[in-house]
């Protein structure tokens, strides 16, 4: 069966941009009033409060296209250990970050991406600031940020573990030693 349009699409304000209420998507966005269901969601159905997706590497991140979340904001692929600590720290047992693990999650103010990051450069500016190189931390202290950064973000303790089994399945194969951190 063929579908039907039922009504002409929504516009927001007089703009010339005719998809804004689809955040310039056409192609993921269906029905804006909400009266339709979309069978074939990009989002994954979880009982996680925040969006989270788990990604094997990522150079294949997905959702392709990334889309939007649970918040209706934009998702992002984000490295468990900062990209460029990790970069820094592990290249020598060839750490490459389009081949590290990553989650996709929500960035915008206030969502997991913004708070992560946001932390993850706080630290990094405060170690510099002090006269420490900015990369100077531990792999031990950056696998326990990993465990308060995304606590703080809302995620659960289920996910968090998936997190650190990322990285700990990553650190295994770069054959670097490391403790698993116990919280």
């Amino acid at each position: 069966m063929i579908a039907r349009f039922t009504q002409e699409d929504v516009y927001k304000d007089d703009g010339l941009n005719l998809y804004v209420y689809v955040v310039n998507n056409p192609l993921l966005w269906i029905d804006p009033s909400g009266h339709a269901k979309c069978p074939h969601s990009n989002v994954p159905e979880s009982n996680e409060a925040n969006y989270i997706l788990f990604n094997k590497t990522h150079k294949d991140s997905l959702p392709k296209p990334k889309g939007v979340g649970y918040n209706g904001a934009h998702l992002q692929s984000h490295h468990g250990l900062q990209q460029g600590w990790a970069s820094h720290n592990l290249s020598s047992y060839g750490y490459n970050p389009k081949l590290a693990p990553t989650v996709t999650i929500e960035t915008g103010t206030g969502l997991p991406h913004t708070l992560i990051t946001n932390a993850q450069n706080a630290r990094r500016d405060a170690r510099e600031n002090s006269g420490r190189g900015k990369w100077s931390s531990t792999l031990q202290e950056e696998l326990g940020y990993i465990v308060s950064d995304f606590q703080n973000a809302g995620f659960s303790r289920a996910t968090i573990d998936k997190v650190l089994e990322q990285q700990y399945s990553m650190l295994d194969k770069l054959n670097v030693p490391y403790t698993r951190i116990v919280y």
